[in-house]
């Protein structure tokens, strides 16, 4: 089962430490993959890809849904 964070009704100020939590707890759950959810904000969007970018860790678009952020955790 893929776990997912959805972000629809977070404040932008808040998502980093969000995801960073989720991240985290996923890891330690030796979770492979993940999903986040932006919706189609674009604010939303580059906040959650810069922190995954600072992890280095690699991500794909959804392909039939450009709200959702596909993250390999391994």
């Amino acid at each position: 089962m893929v776990r997912t964070l959805d972000l629809h009704g977070v404040k932008h100020a808040e998502a980093p430490r969000l995801v960073d939590q989720f991240l985290w707890e996923q890891i330690n759950k030796q979770s492979r993959e993940v999903e986040i959810i932006t919706g189609l904000s674009t604010a939303m969007r580059n906040i959650v890809i810069n922190n995954l970018k600072d992890y280095n860790y690699t991500y794909n678009d959804e392909f039939k849904n450009p709200g959702k952020i596909v993250v390999k955790l391994v």
